[in-house]
């Protein structure tokens, strides 16, 4: 399949820039899931700032600097992330303590690279086809909360005009990111939800969660299947679930968030 082609940043932007900023500002209003946030970025922001890949970050501000929570990776490869993430919950890339140095945009051309840059690094960068990288966050001291934001795969030459963008983009995307992840953070009602269910529910659930039937999970616990399902119906009510398939989808992602991956939640 031939590569999609990604049009430089000043290929017709200027002239639109503030109609697809106003565009984007209004877009993003709506924005309330991980879901959201990826098609946002991906109708209204790659418009204005030309990319193929883009990984945001974010994470709570503390005496000891800022933690990464998670990382919502946009077209971006996984492998990548599984190499930069450390199991300490946290990034460790150069451009990323750059910009915790400066403060300000940071711009990385892969082919003429910083001369102190770790090998190991940029054979990772090199290896997964990242190329060029522009890269700025929010400091929030307010909601304690900062948010990184890297795209990747830039076409053309990097320079002022992606500084000068990424100063109004960065600042956008931060309130629409802080927004999503608060909706994230409901994940803490389901816990308590899941709490109120008795422990036979909670065995029943472990069972739904696994794809097994009624029938097959009565045989496992030596229940009738009508006892089963008057368990599912309970468990269902309790939840605010109103069938089967939405709970498993809801069990599964309430898993990937609680129990992440590579020492950070990864969406």
């Amino acid at each position: 399949m031939a590569a999609t082609k990604v049009p430089l940043l000043t290929e017709g932007v200027d002239k639109d820039r503030d109609v697809l900023f106003d565009h984007l500002i209004r877009d993003g209003t709506s924005v309330q899931t991980i879901d959201d946030f990826k098609q946002w970025t991906r109708e209204a922001i790659r418009p204005i700032f030309p990319h193929e890949t883009l990984g945001c970050g974010y994470g709570r501000i503390h005496a000891g600097g800022v933690g990464t929570d998670g990382i919502i990776a946009v077209d971006y490869p996984i492998e990548h992330l599984k190499d930069i993430c450390n199991k300490a919950g946290g990034l460790d890339t150069p451009i990323l303590r750059r910009w915790l140095m400066t403060r300000e945009p940071q711009l990385f051309d892969g082919d003429v690279p910083w001369p102190d840059i770790p090998q190991h690094w940029f054979e990772q960068f090199q290896r997964h086809g990242m190329k060029n990288v522009a890269a700025h966050a929010v400091y929030d001291t307010e909601r304690c909360i900062g948010t990184y934001h890297s795209f990747h795969r830039i076409p053309g030459v990097l320079g002022e005009t992606h500084i000068a963008m990424l100063r109004q983009l960065a600042p956008i995307m931060h309130e629409v990111l802080c927004r999503v992840i608060e909706n994230l953070n409901n994940v803490n009602t389901f816990e308590a939800l899941l709490s109120s269910l008795s422990v036979r529910e909670r065995e029943i659930l472990r069972w739904v969660a696994q794809g097994k039937t009624n029938r097959e999970i009565a045989e496992a616990i030596f229940l009738s299947e009508m006892t089963v399902k008057h368990h599912l119906m309970r468990i269902f009510q309790k939840l605010g679930m109103e069938n089967r398939t939405q709970l498993v989808s809801r069990l599964a992602e309430h898993e990937a968030r609680v129990q992440p991956a590579y020492g950070v939640k990864i969406f």
